[in-house]
């Protein structure tokens, strides 16, 4: 009887960990994923913290904006400007269940910023940085009021 509890316990535990994954994967995790190793792609995942103290002290918004995030990584490709699109879309389509919440464009760069809110703060964010020779996409977490959101494109400029 011993030996088909634990059978049963480990086949109920490995069904939890397959759900579990399928739960909690998004759309952009998964695309951040299969685009990581691509040509050209540079892809890491640095603390927050460490990335506002590379940033000049003229920026306090952005460096605040760091220091509100828990996680952050990102995707960063430089070259052709059809690839660059492409990436752009496909980042765009895998966004998910995220909401806009903000727009920049100055016909030169193009910053989309979107993000999952709770209990008043944004939690999670994904940021789309878009130039003719340049894609960025950035992955964050952690609590960012509505003003911080407003400093993003000020944070794109200086990544």
């Amino acid at each position: 009887m011993e030996k088909g509890r634990s059978k049963l316990g480990m086949l109920l535990g490995l069904f939890g960990i397959v759900f579990s994954a399928m739960v909690f994967a998004t759309p952009i995790n998964d695309y951040y994923k299969a685009h990581k190793n691509d040509i050209g792609m540079e892809a890491k995942a640095i603390p927050p913290k460490m990335a506002s103290l590379m940033l000049d002290d003229d920026y306090e918004e952005a460096i605040d904006v760091l220091q509100s995030l828990s996680s952050l990584k990102y995707l960063n490709y430089s070259g052709d400007q059809k690839r660059v699109k492409n990436y752009a879309n496909q980042a765009t389509s895998a966004k998910g269940k995220y909401s806009k919440l903000l727009v920049d464009d100055d016909g030169k760069r193009k910053v989309s910023v979107y993000g999952v809110k709770k209990r008043g703060t944004v939690r999670k964010i994904i940021g789309i940085v878009e130039t003719k020779s340049q894609f960025v996409l950035i992955l964050g977490k952690g609590k960012l009021s509505e003003q911080q959101i407003k400093y993003l494109p000020m944070l794109a400029k200086e990544l």
